[in-house]
């Protein structure tokens, strides 16, 4: 008999970021060491699918939160889980009390003193999320910077934190063909300020004249979504706008890249970094906590807010073949040996062997 794992997550499948690409595998790869995945979101759950969670908030994560607060008593009888794990962070899931029943894991892909700094709009969040965490049997982090964070800012014990990241999966990204045409740059993420697009837009605009034949494509939504239409459209057709995409649509994009730009202002991790190097595209980004951890794995990194420097390598990769080959074959080998699913897999499955009781663990 497998092990019931109650994965609780605000994003869920089709994913909008990275913490719902992470569910998504938890969903497909846990089976696989014996636990079986039952997803509860505001989009499944026992309560049926896509319930109406009141508005309480402005932020539709902390609405989830409170509408799961009243209704854990009801996910805990019909689901009957022997181990939850919850998904945290800025955007995830926030928990004042121990859910029932069984141990609890949170697994952390950023906190808000990483995304928001101090200030004392976010002291309350930050409070709430550090709450949750002490709660946690263990915590688990997406990244070292992560889990310095965790220690520092939400006293979480080092003990009881164990760095895994987020898997990739490498047998459906993957490389393309030797003599396929790897022709533009592209960035993948929200719209939003944090996550860099009007850098990424600003740069092309320099590297256009540079290069007359060079094509930029931006991945996502967001309120910035007008914004770069709007300069989309001064390019003709040479920048191009995909908004959100599907899977297959996504994974074309990374194999037609040259060269993966992630101008971002913080991230806990940058999985669509490695999703781009699982296809053995070279990726230059700001040096942030979460995209430094992985400093020398094929990625490179300029100063925060460097755009010069973000131009400069970009155009490098562009014209310097050795070095885009170089880069490309250590991004490849770096994520197929620490981060594909079949490496981080059995280290999310000893974590949850370490909290539960020795009368659940069939699993081992």
């Amino acid at each position: 008999m497998s092990t019931r794992v109650a994965v609780v997550s605000f994003d869920d499948v089709p994913p909008v970021g990275g913490q719902g690409r992470y569910v998504a595998g938890l969903e497909r790869q846990m089976p696989l060491e014996g636990y079986q995945i039952e997803m509860i979101s505001p989009k499944r759950g026992p309560w049926g699918e896509s319930p109406r969670i009141p508005h309480r908030t402005r932020r539709p994560p902390i609405d989830f939160s409170l509408f799961l607060r009243r209704h854990i008593q009801q996910v805990a009888r019909e689901v009957q889980p022997d181990l939850w794990h919850y998904q945290g962070g800025p955007g995830g899931v926030m928990v004042r009390r121990h859910p029932p029943g069984a141990p609890l894991i949170y697994t952390s892909h950023h906190t808000y003193r990483t995304a928001h700094g101090r200030s004392l709009a976010t002291m309350p969040m930050g409070y709430l999320e550090s709450r949750g965490y002490k709660l946690a049997e263990h915590v688990v982090a997406v990244s070292p910077s992560t889990a310095a964070s965790l220690m520092a800012d939400s006293g979480v014990p080092k003990e009881r934190i164990s760095v895994i990241p987020s898997g990739v999966d490498t047998a459906w990204l993957q490389p393309p063909p030797d003599d396929a045409q790897r022709d533009t740059i592209l960035f993948v993420g929200r719209l939003i300020p944090a996550k860099g697009v009007q850098y990424f837009v600003a740069m092309f605009r320099t590297l256009s004249e540079e290069h007359p034949d060079l094509v930029a494509e931006v991945c996502g939504d967001g309120v910035l979504l007008p914004v770069a239409m709007g300069a989309a459209e001064r390019f003709g057709g040479r920048l191009r706008i995909l908004g959100r995409v599907e899977d297959a649509d996504l994974r074309e994009a990374y194999q037609r890249a040259r060269v993966f730009v992630m101008p971002s202002r913080f991230e806990g991790l940058g999985l669509v970094a490695l999703e781009a190097m699982a296809c053995g595209t070279p990726v230059v980004g700001m040096d942030v906590p979460g995209l430094r951890d992985m400093r020398d794995t094929g990625i490179t990194l300029v100063k925060l807010d460097d755009q010069k420097a973000l131009h400069d390598e970009v155009n490098r990769l562009l014209l310097d073949g050795a070095r885009w080959r170089e880069l490309s074959a250590q991004a490849l080998e770096v994520v197929r040996t620490s981060y594909s699913w079949e490496a981080v897999r059995p280290r999310i499955a000893e974590v949850y062997r370490s909290v539960l009781p020795s009368s659940s663990t069939q699993a081992a």
